[in-house]
């Protein structure tokens, strides 16, 4: 449903990969370190509504984590976290609703996440993200393309746009079938500060 989240996270966004790296390793000179700065960012979905009409909204609480080496975006990764219980579709006692074991049950799955796995470059600054993306306790792969929005990569903030669907019953939200539709857009906005 507002399963959108992901974020989702997110990022979406906004995404060059996954894990940041450990605070022991050496990390090479061309390859930066960024957070997420939520202030600039967002994580919107759409869902389809009794088949005539959509659902939008978005989640206010996240944060991630960043390499881009600058060199070889390629080989960047990008970690998201996300909180479905900051869903926001504009109508509170739907939100509340969404928070329950109907859907997202954030009394027991209180975070989602995405994890890159790598990114293909398709010309320019675009390119297709791959990742795992977990929510509702449940683990699947996702797509999501993405573009550079920055024109200098060595800057102290980055920005990228992202875009992607899943399908809610993967995992595991198939209540209200007919009513809501299975299909979730998302469309993510995010800027990444370079970190000290």
């Amino acid at each position: 449903m507002h399963s959108s989240i992901r974020s989702l996270a997110v990022g979406l966004v906004l995404f060059s990969g996954i894990a940041a790296p450990s605070v022991h390793a050496q990390t090479p000179s061309s390859e930066a370190r960024y957070t997420l700065y939520p202030a600039h960012s967002s994580i919107q979905f759409s869902i389809g509504h009794f088949f005539v009409s959509s659902t939008d909204g978005a989640f206010t609480s996240f944060d991630g984590r960043l390499t881009f080496p600058q060199e070889t975006p390629e080989r960047g990764t990008a970690s998201i976290h996300v909180s479905p219980g900051s869903i926001d579709t504009g109508i509170a006692a739907r939100d509340d609703h969404l928070r329950t074991a109907d859907f997202f049950d954030i009394a027991r799955f209180p975070q989602a996440s995405f994890e890159s796995s790598g990114l293909t470059l398709t010309g320019g600054s675009n390119g297709r993200l791959k990742g795992l993306l977990t929510v509702h306790g449940v683990t699947q792969p996702i797509t999501l393309d993405v573009t550079l929005q920055t024109p200098d990569r060595t800057g102290e903030r980055l920005a990228f746009s992202a875009q992607g669907k899943l399908k809610r019953s993967a995992f595991g939200m198939n209540q209200f079938a007919g009513v809501i539709g299975d299909e979730v857009t998302l469309k993510i906005a995010a800027q990444f500060v370079r970190m000290p």
